[in-house]
């Protein structure tokens, strides 16, 4: 048989042109050459937007939570880190976050002053932390006018509540929260005034934090008294309990466990000390408002629900814990304190402490011995 495409294909290899052909070799190609990098080493070196020029992602290239484009104007930050910074001495504007800027006082356990929250779509949420007291919140809505929602037809989000709110938080702050989406909106006498007044507000706290820091954590001062003291609630709340009944509770922990040792410099807690553990073995909540509450740590499965369900006015078993149990109990009136015989189940409680002291110590004897053996 004859082969048409060799008849056709012979002329044409014999006229060449030819060359000596290389093999392939794909082990060659892994070979490590200088100036690669590791997969795990590629963009390592690549900083995000907000890292690489904060200040501009957060007025202008910013892109919401939702992944859309923000719809308020960028200026009103602008103009309102830097008249803060006009006002006041404060820490460098921190724009390095992706969703909020933020402004400290120059000694950073003051604390921060002024938040940007600049993920939302269509409005920019401000927040200004202040000495309490600084501000009423009828008047500050007065004072500064901004229209409800529902009363913005070019915006498709709704809402009657008031775009300006004050509330005052644990300790020595007070909170303004204003939501803005067009410059215009703030761009006013009222709101410049207010701003100069907030930068007072923050002053007036770092100043007496630096003359008088009792006035600002009064429990690290007073102490025991301050636990006595009704002070320290949640503003507008009314405490359900009486001041005797914590001194009857201190009286009952002391009676059951006399080395004890109670730990009064926390603004919320008590914290009771006993020889047979590190931790603290009953923890006293003092300012909620609703009871007085006792939290005792113990042994791992020392104790079930069961035997606690006679105690105080409520109780509760946390078993989350992979090494301890906590039970928790609340007290409102005096008769709580004595219903289910409170004082046998604290001594109970205590002998599991030192059953498992002296468990360990077994255990450490007899590895000794071991160890001794070999």
């Amino acid at each position: 048989m004859v082969s048409h495409t060799a008849t056709a294909l012979g002329p044409v290899l014999a006229a060449g042109p030819h060359a000596q052909r290389k093999p392939y070799d794909p082990a060659a190609e892994q070979k490590k050459r200088d100036g690669d990098l590791d997969i795990t080493d590629v963009g390592r070196a690549a900083r995000m937007p907000w890292e690489a020029d904060g200040r501009g992602w957060h007025t202008r290239d910013r892109v919401g939570r939702n992944g859309e484009p923000s719809r308020w104007d960028g200026r009103i930050l602008e103009h309102i880190v830097d008249r803060i910074q006009e006002l006041g001495e404060f820490a460098e504007t921190d724009w390095r976050e992706r969703s909020v800027v933020e402004i400290c006082a120059p000694r950073k356990s003051d604390g921060w002053f002024f938040h940007a929250i600049t993920g939302e779509t269509w409005l920019l949420k401000l927040k200004f932390r202040v000495y309490r007291g600084t501000f009423k919140r009828d008047e500050l809505q007065q004072r500064i006018q901004l229209k409800t929602l529902n009363e913005l037809a070019d915006l498709p989000i709704y809402g009657n509540e008031p775009r300006v709110k004050v509330k005052t938080l644990r300790g020595p702050w007070q909170e303004v929260e204003i939501r803005v989406h067009s410059l215009e909106e703030i761009d006013t006498p009222e709101f410049w005034s207010f701003l100069e007044d907030a930068v007072g507000g923050f002053t007036k706290f770092t100043e007496k934090a630096a003359v008088s820091p009792e006035d600002i954590t009064p429990w690290k001062a007073l102490g025991q008294k301050w636990h006595f003291l009704r002070k320290g609630f949640p503003p507008g709340k009314n405490v359900a309990w009486s001041i005797e009944l914590l001194e009857e509770l201190c009286e009952i922990l002391q009676d059951a466990e006399p080395q004890g040792q109670f730990l009064w410099n926390n603004q919320q807690l008590v914290h009771f000390m006993v020889p047979q553990q590190r931790e603290p073995w009953a923890t006293i909540q003092t300012k909620k408002p609703h009871a007085l509450l006792l939290h005792l740590t113990g042994p791992k499965g020392r104790f079930g629900l069961g035997r606690v369900v006679e105690l105080g006015a409520d109780r509760d078993l946390d078993d989350t814990r992979p090494d301890r149990d906590i039970v928790r109990l609340q007290f409102v009136e005096e008769q709580h304190l004595h219903q289910g015989d409170l004082e046998k189940f604290l001594r109970e409680h205590l002998n599991s402490l030192a059953k498992e002291v002296r468990s360990r110590k077994s255990e450490v004897r007899t590895g000794d011995n071991g160890d001794s053996d070999l």
